[in-house]
């Protein structure tokens, strides 16, 4: 039986400045490096070795999942995912999936919270359902329906006999992403999509039943607000 887990980056200089990052390319910063590799420890302490890893394409997660593996003293190796399933050596295959990559922002990008339109923080994070897009960024419909086709994705690809059956599968992404990801697999409206707090480095074990209806999730590794001593 396959597992799968979910894991968020670490921190950035955005996440300290309260910017919406979206599709930025940022880097971790030194604190968001010691999260990576306390996230790599919590993967030890659970006994979990990932078989593959898939990854969206920017650096932040890619950085942590270096970070990550390296305290297994473990290193990724980029392939398809033809060239990951026949794989033999030591290294860790890591298959970039676009539907991993954060929600867009579009215009506001980079803007920290306090300099966005009055009432754009309360829309998009209070109100999701009523939230229109600014020129360029994506929908909340956008987004879950990447993360719906993702989740199909894995369910019909660690069915037994398939593919990804019987391998630890670890998906590294973002906080927005994570967010989707847990509100279809709780079964919640999009009212409720900011309800759960998804902090940096959190790990999600994810539970695909035949049927979604059935599909469950829990955090394995809350995670780190930025504030703890490390």
């Amino acid at each position: 039986m396959a597992k799968i887990y979910f894991l968020r980056h670490g921190q950035t200089d955005m996440n300290i400045s309260h910017m919406l990052q979206g599709r930025t390319n940022t880097d971790l910063n030194d604190r968001g490096r010691r999260q990576a590799r306390s996230a790599g420890r919590a993967f030890e302490r659970d006994g979990i070795r990932p078989d593959i890893i898939f990854s969206s394409p920017l650096n932040r997660v890619r950085e942590t999942v270096g970070e990550a593996l390296a305290v297994n003293s473990l290193e990724p190796i980029d392939m398809t995912l033809g060239e990951a399933l026949v794989y033999q050596g030591e290294k860790i295959p890591r298959v970039t999936d676009e539907r991993l990559i954060e929600m867009s922002f579009g215009e506001v990008e980079g803007i920290p919270m306090s300099e966005l339109p009055d009432d754009f923080a309360e829309i998009f994070f209070e109100d999701p359902a009523n939230y229109e897009p600014v020129p360029g960024a994506e929908s909340y419909q956008e987004l879950l329906k990447r993360c719906r086709s993702f989740i199909g994705y894995l369910r019909e690809n660690t069915r037994p006999g398939a593919i990804l059956a019987d391998k630890t599968i670890v998906c590294a992404t973002h906080g927005g992403v994570l967010h989707g990801m847990l509100l279809l697999l709780w079964h919640r409206d999009l009212e409720d999509f900011w309800k759960q707090q998804v902090l940096n480095c959190a790990i999600v074990r994810a539970d695909l039943a035949d049927s979604a209806e059935d599909d469950t999730a829990e955090f394995i590794e809350e995670g780190f607000t930025g504030e703890e001593k490390m």
